[in-house]
């Protein structure tokens, strides 16, 4: 119950991303051209530093080439920003995500666009989104009303996948 209240508390700022594998989706997908979404700074435990130096090694790397701060932290102020515990003491502050609209001259005739509606729960959005993703989706068509407002959640749900999905 405490997991559900805390998770309702987080969809209001959803763009705080859990974990390195939310983080490396965002810069593949930024490097990419795929996603707009920019981070403002990631946050690591600095008690797991010494456990997590390949990770932070990388993200030190990526700060340089995007732009982004780099800032130590601990345990509690982490948790406080994340839904759930599996964030291995990493999470990014990000901007929206912006969507691109659908231009027909740039739809391939060979290309293979899922539209998904009616999905009323952000993980089962995001594990949609995973299996789009890995049946090799060329875009994603999400309609007005979608689970973005929780991309917290989608992302984490989604491994990623979210942020190398072109979506409009």
């Amino acid at each position: 119950m405490l997991h559900a209240k805390k998770e309702n508390e987080k969809f209001s700022d959803s763009n705080i991303l859990e974990g390195i594998i939310s983080l490396s989706a965002v810069i593949s997908g930024r490097e990419s051209g795929v996603n707009t979404r920019k981070i403002e700074r990631v946050l690591y435990d600095v008690t797991k530093a010494r456990s997590k130096s390949r990770e932070l090694s990388y993200i030190r790397r990526k700060a340089l080439s995007h732009g982004f701060d780099v800032v130590e932290s601990d345990a509690e102020t982490i948790d406080k920003m994340t839904v759930g515990s599996s964030h291995g003491g990493i999470v990014a502050v990000c901007s929206e995500r912006a969507f691109f609209p659908i231009k027909p001259d740039e739809i391939s005739p060979r290309g293979f666009y899922v539209m998904l509606e009616g999905i009323e729960d952000p993980y089962n959005f995001g594990d949609s989104l995973r299996s789009v993703y890995a049946a090799g989706a060329t875009g994603l068509i999400v309609p007005e009303r979608n689970w973005m407002d929780a991309a917290q959640t989608v992302v984490k749900a989604s491994a990623g996948a979210s942020e190398y999905l072109p979506t409009a």
